[in-house]
């Protein structure tokens, strides 16, 4: 199993050693690479299961993240609860750094928690925006969401107390531990704020009250602020909030219905609006429709019918060919992906897309052909060198 051997080589507490109102402050804990072999290999599928493994790419290198929760017995096991980070050169391979923190980071089975993954399945970018684990746009932060501390069990989730750690990617150090009350919505990373949602409720609207509290993770003495809304927060650029009035169907990448995205600084003021909105991926990038009404009414005629019959596939054929673009939120750049599948992926420098183009090879057959990457460590230009690399993936 995924036993952490005792090679400690430090410990820190990431707040103080204190024990607050609220239970133990969350302790990180700085591994030794022989511990952490078995997060990558050797490792049996079960045991993968047990310990939901994720991997998500930064800036710095891939993550390798375990979690071990506890399984209710009356003896529980000395890795229950604890999450465990791996970070190794994507280029090499080689071991960069590890810790180990507790309690272990929530997930979708647990309480107070956001996230949509599924356990035991390996996360790349698609899922390094949103959730109870996420990466910033430029990479270089990785935001946990904890699970509430034994004192807090059975404390109705609107009285918790929750944790929120973020840690710099290329050391594996926290730069900011972050308490809120109430209900986690959602969370969000700038590259230089960490933006936690939370409510009286499991909605923002009405009796919810939401309220989004902002904090510095690039000045940790920083007083956070905050700002109500009744919106859900589901992302970041590189400078600004996303916020929308319902949760997207983030299960949904084919054929999505377009939505409304308010765009908002971290201090709560009103941007702009983006209509047409199909997804918002890491990196800062939201995918739109320049035609939001005429997409929204083909979407419609599309499932209406549960038969693929004429008039569906007309509105498919249509749909496809409706003008649709990527645009980087803090830049403004835009670029056309009409009749292109756009998938989040790690690109050479880390978070990033790559968009494909479905060409016909054959009377019927066909295939999907990369035509340019586009990475979040820069201006969010085109690259169209070493395609190869996102060919048959």
């Amino acid at each position: 199993m995924l036993a952490v051997t005792a090679s400690v080589s430090l410990a820190l507490s990431i707040a103080s050693c204190n024990i607050s109102a609220y239970g133990q402050e969350p302790a990180l804990t700085s591994l030794s690479s022989q511990s952490v072999e078995d997060l990558k290999e050797g490792v049996s599928a079960q045991e993968l299961h047990d310990a939901s493994l994720t991997t998500l790419s930064t800036k710095a290198g891939r993550l390798f993240i375990s979690t071990s929760y506890s399984t209710g017995t009356a003896t529980k096991k000395p890795d229950a609860d604890v999450t465990r980070i791996v970070s190794r050169d994507p280029s090499t391979d080689q071991f960069q750094w590890a810790v180990s923190i507790k309690p272990s980071a929530a997930n979708h089975q647990m309480p107070n928690s956001i996230s949509d993954s599924n356990s035991g399945y390996a996360q790349t970018a698609s899922q390094s925006h949103d959730g109870d684990m996420i990466v910033s746009p430029d990479g270089r932060y990785l935001s946990l969401v904890l699970t509430p501390d034994e004192s807090q069990r059975g404390v109705p989730a609107t009285d918790r107390h929750t944790h929120v750690v973020v840690l710099d990617t290329q050391t594996g150090k926290a730069v900011r531990t972050a308490e809120v009350p109430g209900i986690i919505l959602g969370q969000a990373l700038t590259n230089s704020s960490l933006a936690v949602e939370t409510a009286q409720n499991y909605f923002p609207a009405g009796s919810g009250k939401g309220t989004i509290r902002v904090f510095s993770i690039t000045s940790s003495d920083a007083q956070p602020s905050s700002f109500s809304t009744d919106q859900w927060l589901i992302g970041a650029s590189g400078k600004d909030l996303l916020l929308a009035p319902d949760v997207p169907p983030y299960e949904c990448t084919l054929y999505c219905a377009p939505y409304t995205v308010t765009r908002r600084s971290t201090d709560g003021h009103t941007i702009a609006t983006l209509p047409g909105v199909t997804a918002v991926h890491p990196g800062g990038w939201v995918s739109q429709y320049l035609d939001p009404k005429a997409a929204a009414s083909l979407v419609h005629t599309m499932h209406a019918s549960p038969d693929n019959n004429d008039a569906t596939e007309d509105a498919r054929q249509k749909l496809r060919k409706l003008p649709k673009q990527l645009v980087h939120i803090d830049t403004g750049q835009t670029t056309d992906t009409t009749d292109m599948t756009v998938d989040e992926r790690s690109v050479p420098s880390g978070l990033g897309l790559v968009v494909y183009q479905d060409v016909t090879t054959g009377e019927y057959s066909g295939e999907r052909k990369p035509v340019f990457w586009l990475s979040a460590a820069d201006d969010g230009h085109r690259h169209t060198e070493d395609l190869e690399q996102f060919t048959n993936n």
